[in-house]
């Protein structure tokens, strides 16, 4: 129903106005929602790795980490000869090279109830055998997601059972 009478700019005004009123309500509740729903914070996740060599614990790692983020922590130990590794070519190696070094990065990929997923990367210099062995072995290894479940241990061993080398790990949801 035109209005024969009312200019044709402002019959188009008045149809613009109608259009943007309808918009507005239309996505209003929209808008609501969204400035109501804030971003939720990426998770803290504290986490918690002992080293175990021939069932003795030798190290351990603690930190807390953000969910997507990543933690790199080196720890260097003197070479410890025992009372049976007096020979010369013994000696020799532990004077070149006199420290050892363990390195862990844990990154926190999510979280699923009370289950948190690590990506776990270790290198450590492993003295084998008897602890005499002239040449210590570099073990590199990565778990792409171990599944850590809350307050319990979770076994991880990164090499092969000749190493006698177990990590033991254990993560939980950062609270408040």
């Amino acid at each position: 129903m035109s209005n024969p009478l009312m200019p044709l700019t402002l019959r188009a005004a008045l149809r613009g106005a109608l259009l943007v009123a309808c918009l507005a309500s239309a996505l209003a509740p929209l808008a609501a929602r969204a400035q109501a729903s804030t971003p939720v914070a990426p998770q803290s996740i504290d986490w918690e790795i002992r080293v175990l060599h021939d069932g003795q614990t030798v190290d351990t790692f603690h930190q807390t980490t953000t969910v997507g983020q990543s933690r790199t922590d080196t720890h260097d130990y003197p070479v410890t000869l025992g009372a049976a590794c007096a020979g010369k070519e013994a000696s020799i190696v532990a004077a070149v090279k006199p420290r050892r070094s363990r390195t862990v990065t844990v990154a926190p990929l999510y979280v699923e109830g009370d289950t948190v997923t690590l990506q776990i990367d270790a290198q450590e210099t492993l003295d084998d055998g008897d602890g005499c062995s002239l040449a210590p072995r570099q073990i590199s290894a990565s778990h792409p997601g171990l599944a850590v479940h809350a307050e319990s241990w979770t076994d991880w061993a990164p090499a092969d059972k000749k190493a006698r080398l177990l990590y033991q790990v254990r993560a939980h949801v950062v609270q408040g």
